[in-house]
């Protein structure tokens, strides 16, 4: 039994040696605590001071490159690579032209597409003789209209 009174020795101590670990490091969290409640506010106030002269000598020095000639030169250099022509490009007339034909190709469909228009019925002409004529198929007139002599 020694092996089991060993290996219970062996927890109590590692219970004992963890339970004072903690301690420790609740001791030493406190500590940084404390030490931070006390410092933060120095380090805060000395940082505030540093950013504000900071940006009090950018301003002053971006004034400075803002107005100089190099800085403008620079940017209308920038601006002619960008944009050579300012002017718009005169495009107009291409649309009133795709317009004109567009009108003009509906104009031609709609005539083309119409179907032709029907010619009034009229009464087939008459083959009857005109007015009181007696015409009998022995008298010469009709041998005439027939083509007979």
């Amino acid at each position: 039994m020694s092996t089991t009174s060993a290996l219970t020795r062996a927890r109590d101590h590692a219970g004992a040696a963890l339970s004072s670990l903690g301690e420790a490091a609740e001791e030493l969290a406190h500590e940084a605590k404390d030490l931070l409640d006390r410092e933060l506010p120095i380090l805060a106030e000395k940082a505030g001071e540093a950013v504000g002269e900071l940006a009090h000598r950018a301003e002053g020095r971006v004034s400075d490159l803002a107005s100089s000639d190099r800085v403008i030169a620079a940017r209308k250099e920038l601006a002619a690579r960008l944009d050579p022509d300012p002017r718009a490009p005169k495009r107009w007339w291409w649309i009133g032209a795709g317009i004109a034909l567009t009108v003009a190709s509906v104009v031609g469909w709609l005539v083309l597409s119409r179907r032709p228009q029907e010619l009034p019925h009229e009464e087939a002409p008459s083959t009857a003789p005109p007015g009181t004529v007696d015409l009998a198929p022995e008298t010469p007139a009709h041998a005439a209209r027939n083509g007979h002599s």
